[in-house]
């Protein structure tokens, strides 16, 4: 983890961070780093919450035993089992949770560290 980075969110498959320089997000999942900027990250985690996963669950064709999602701006492609797009909406909508509550709290005039401040933008 580099020292800029503030972590917004983890659970047991891995850990979003903003950068404080950049003001990117970076998605730490199953080992692999991406970087997004705020807009390319919504646009992301607008992707992964589109992904109907009763139909994945229901299918028991070959073609639905995996999602493939290619984040915009990124050289990354996600390959994912229907247990990795758990974990990963989980991340990424603990995430915006987090993103919330620290807008709510700016909000209602408590004042926050300059890191904390961060991910409230």
């Amino acid at each position: 983890m580099q020292d800029s980075w503030q972590e917004l969110y983890q659970n047991t498959k891995g850990t979003v961070y903003q950068c404080a320089l950049t003001n990117r997000f970076i998605v730490d999942f199953c080992g692999e780093q991406t970087a997004f900027s705020v807009l390319d990250f919504r646009q992301f985690r607008r992707m992964v919450e589109a992904v109907d996963l009763r139909q994945m669950a229901l299918m028991t064709d070959d073609a639905h035993d995996v999602a493939i999602l290619s984040p915009p701006r990124t050289d990354r492609c996600f390959v994912l089992t229907l247990c990795e797009l758990v974990h990963l909406r989980d991340l990424l909508s603990g995430t915006r949770f987090v993103q919330d509550l620290y807008r709510l709290i700016d909000e209602c005039g408590c004042s926050f560290t300059e890191d904390t401040r961060l991910a409230v933008q």
